[in-house]
């Protein structure tokens, strides 16, 4: 039986993108921000409404917002809706809610004219939340982490971008 060399054993070192040592908290922040979960939690946050039940991964995947995104803006609303808190079945009254505020957004981003004036602003609000998220995490924490911009498409080209973190 022939024993194979220590070198032969050993493992190469591979390139880490990430600190080997990083915490539990640090990595699921990293996750959270590489996913640009702050920009889909707003936007989920928006379609939710007055709703008491977050959106599920099921009913975001019917919207037409999803519909609309790119393939990561996608993973993003699939990220952030996986982690939705589903504590009762999904009400017809939910489900029209939700149908009302994707269609509203849609002809936001489509310039239709609109009523619900609040709805507007809290559309064009949205940048400024995560502005705010990633100011508190960066007040919060030592280490903060890069969120790309998503969702440009709702708000065209005067998207203003998010201070980059370190």
């Amino acid at each position: 039986m022939q024993t194979k060399s220590v070198s032969e054993n050993q493992i190469e070192p591979s390139f880490q993108p990430h600190e080997s040592f990083e915490n539990a908290g640090d990595r699921e922040r990293r996750e959270w921000a590489e996913a640009g979960g702050d920009w889909a939690w707003q936007v989920l946050k928006f379609l939710q409404g007055r709703r008491a039940q977050e959106v599920s991964l099921a009913e975001v995947l019917t919207t037409q917002t999803y519909t609309r995104s790119t393939q990561r803006e996608k993973d993003a609303l699939r990220f952030v809706a996986a982690q939705s808190e589903q504590r009762h079945l999904v009400s017809d009254e939910d489900r029209r809610r939700l149908i009302e505020r994707d269609s509203f957004l849609i002809k936001f981003v489509d310039g239709e004219t609109l009523g619900h004036n609040d709805w507007v602003t809290e559309i064009r609000n949205i940048p400024v939340g995560v502005q705010r998220a990633q100011e508190c995490d960066k007040a919060m924490f030592p280490k903060t982490f890069h969120q790309p911009i998503l969702f440009r498409w709702i708000w065209g080209t005067t998207v203003m971008p998010c201070p980059r973190t370190n």
